[in-house]
């Protein structure tokens, strides 16, 4: 006869239905993750007093190699071996030679994302890009989307991050503005967090 079993809740009889089997290994051996991860890193600069507006600090988000920076004169794209150490920066006008990142400490979040959501976030961040460009050419460089409230390099990260579920603000207060403070402050405790890369003052 087949043993019957009791609900140790409600003290009601069960009867047994199937066997299945959910984990193929051991509860002690390596389990293999089996959804494809890829990676994005947020940059985090130090804040700078003498420099407008950086003195709350820099983000800029890095898509294979990639760097987004939403400047205030500029959504900038570059290789990030030029970010953080120099190099010919292509802009919507002009090119031309910037110093990098190199006069404050910087701190990379890795954060891991599924194929899909890193296909999003690179497909959001473009359209921010050309959108900006687009203002920049009709205008002659004169006018630029740059907003300190709505519009910054750290509430742009924030916004595409979000995009794809992973919380970028303090869930407490408005999502906009978002500062570099608090985006560093909550993506520090997301479940997404890989590792962190230093980018020491030169």
């Amino acid at each position: 006869m087949e043993k019957q079993l009791r609900s140790p809740s409600t003290g009601k009889t069960l009867r047994k239905v199937d066997t299945r089997t959910l984990t193929p290994a051991s509860d002690t051996s390596e389990k293999t993750v089996t959804v494809q991860r890829e990676f994005v890193e947020v940059i985090f600069g130090d804040s700078r007093i003498i420099s407008l507006g950086s003195q709350w600090g820099h983000v800029a988000i890095v898509v294979d190699d990639t760097v987004y920076t939403r400047a205030h004169d500029e959504y900038v794209v570059m290789p990030k071996n030029v970010y953080l150490y120099g190099g010919e920066v292509q802009k919507t006008l002009e090119s031309l030679k910037i110093k990098g990142q190199g006069f404050r400490d910087s701190v990379g979040l890795v954060l891991w994302l599924s194929t899909e959501e890193k296909r999003k976030v690179e497909a959001e961040l473009k359209r921010r890009v050309e959108q900006d460009r687009r203002l920049i050419r009709e205008t002659n460089g004169k006018q630029s989307s740059y907003s300190l409230l709505d519009n910054s390099c750290s509430t742009n990260v924030a916004d595409v991050l979000e995009l794809v579920g992973i919380l970028a603000h303090d869930p407490r207060w408005p999502p906009t503005p978002v500062a570099p403070a608090e985006l560093l402050a909550v993506l520090e405790k997301s479940r997404r967090l890989v590792k962190k890369n230093f980018y020491p003052k030169r």
